[in-house]
């Protein structure tokens, strides 16, 4: 059967030793999982590991199949058998966690994805997946070292293209929840948790700042920051960001783009906010400069069409700046 790669000499096997042949089982979980019948392969891989159960490589092949048919708790079976046998395993380890996960056990997950980081650190789908299980948890410190390694790895790593940056959702739940972390100490007077979240904010800000110079930035990463910024009180950054934001923004043909001219307009309210709050006359002229630029681009890009309602709110936005630019002179 080894020779000629023919299954009925192993089935024939198995008769004459009434399936009590590993090597038998094996071959034919490997000829079946190689025709794609997933179902014939897995019962014979755990007919084989019935006779000879402490077969680590055997578990794994078990644990994978498994998870292609769904059977999530065949999966986990398999692959804990083969993190007790085999301890150094990291990428058993992953898959302990990558079950738990799509059984939205994050508690369980954490431990198995530390485990597993602890064999190999380069892993970055570990990482990814440990940045979610973090967030799930509300691990916010961990999750910032997370996205930190990710950033690094993919700096590092000649393969970095498929190395992702910390996608949006989760810097916003990072951002957001630390944030909640901070309010909720305050309202409660707990000093510790205050002085815990003030550190995380600091963390914040270094993740933030690290995105921004060297990663590719978007634009709602500038939003995320002028928000987290205004938060903190600190508003020349705020506006910097705002700015950057606006920059990034001015891709070819966005006035051509419902979701940018919105995302566009949003921000250019936030812009003269800021310079209304600061109250000073050259700042209000330079957002009359701003929000008529933006109109005339807009207006420009849909004069055969039906002009878009936010034409309307930055009319009512020029009316406010001039009410505001009257109150500055007089």
């Amino acid at each position: 059967g080894d020779l000629t790669k023919d299954p009925q000499y192993f089935e024939r096997s198995l008769e004459l030793s009434n399936g009590k042949f590993y090597d038998a089982h094996v071959a034919l979980g490997k000829f079946y999982f190689d025709k794609g019948e997933l179902r014939k392969s897995l019962e014979h891989f755990l007919g084989g590991l019935e006779i000879k159960p402490l077969m680590p490589a055997v578990w794994f092949r078990v644990g994978t199949i498994s998870m292609q048919l769904s059977e999530w708790d065949t999966a986990l079976q398999a692959f804990t058998e083969v993190v007790q046998q085999e301890p150094e395993e990291g990428d058993a380890w992953a898959n302990v966690a990558a079950v738990h996960m799509h059984n939205r056990r994050a508690e369980e997950a954490y431990p198995a994805l530390i485990e597993s980081l602890k064999q190999n650190r380069n892993n970055w789908r570990v990482w990814v997946s440990k940045l979610y299980t973090c967030i799930d948890l509300k691990k916010y410190d961990e999750a910032i070292q997370t996205c930190m390694e990710l950033i690094n790895l993919k700096a590092r790593r000649k393969s970095s293209d498929l190395i992702p940056t910390p996608e949006e959702k989760c810097v916003r739940a990072i951002v957001g929840g630390s944030m909640q972390n901070y309010h909720d100490a305050r309202a409660t007077s707990d000093e510790i948790a205050l002085d815990s979240s003030k550190r995380t904010l600091t963390r914040v800000k270094q993740l933030l700042e690290k995105m921004k110079s060297s990663t590719k930035s978007e634009p709602w990463l500038f939003e995320v920051s002028a928000h987290f910024n205004e938060e903190m009180g600190w508003r020349e950054e705020v506006f910097n960001d705002l700015m950057k934001e606006y920059r990034t923004l001015q891709s070819v043909g966005w006035e051509e783009n419902p979701v940018k001219i919105s995302q566009m307009t949003t921000l250019v309210k936030d812009i003269f906010s800021h310079h209304k709050t600061n109250g000073t006359k050259e700042g209000l002229v330079k957002s009359k400069l701003l929000i008529n630029g933006v109109m005339k681009k807009i207006r420009g890009a849909t004069c055969d069409s039906e002009t878009p309602s936010e034409v309307a709110e930055l009319d009512a936005l020029l009316l406010e700046l001039e009410k505001t630019m009257d109150s500055v002179s007089s």
